[in-house]
């Protein structure tokens, strides 16, 4: 895994240095951060932002849960990187805590069903303020 994360040379990898705090700018030993790790979580904290939205509560619960959900994974992974001195795959530990925070949250609040069953719609568009919308008849 770590070999083939190494061979690319394109844009798909986050690399920040983990001894910054020991060497300064002439850190030598590097981390990387694949952007499916990013992206992937990223799309499932959104549509949770969107399923708050359309239990029309005027709380975003379930993405707040989840998105910090998602920053402890991250640092469950950099703690785990740092303790065995070994690459970790990101995922292993954004998946559980990403899905398992919004099915306990449903599971609790007696969501489940909605959760379950969410299609997401898009939003109706509402008439810019001062403006008419009339159909045309032919």
């Amino acid at each position: 895994m770590v070999t083939v994360a190494k061979s690319f040379e394109a844009p798909i990898k986050l690399v920040f240095p983990q001894d910054l705090l020991v060497n300064g700018l002439s850190a030598s030993n590097f981390a990387m951060l694949g952007l499916g790790d990013i992206v992937v979580p990223g799309i499932f904290i959104a549509l949770l932002l969107r399923f708050d939205r359309s239990l029309q509560r005027g709380s975003e619960l379930y993405f707040r849960a989840t998105f910090t959900a998602y920053i402890l994974g991250l640092l469950a992974t950099i703690m785990v990187m740092h303790v065995f001195k070994h690459a970790q795959p990101a995922l292993l530990y954004l998946v559980p805590a990403c899905l398992a925070t919004p099915l306990a949250l449903a599971a609790m609040r007696g969501d489940l069903p909605a959760l379950f069953h969410y299609e997401d719609q898009p939003a109706l568009e509402e008439p810019a303020a001062g403006s008419s919308k009339t159909k045309k008849t032919e």
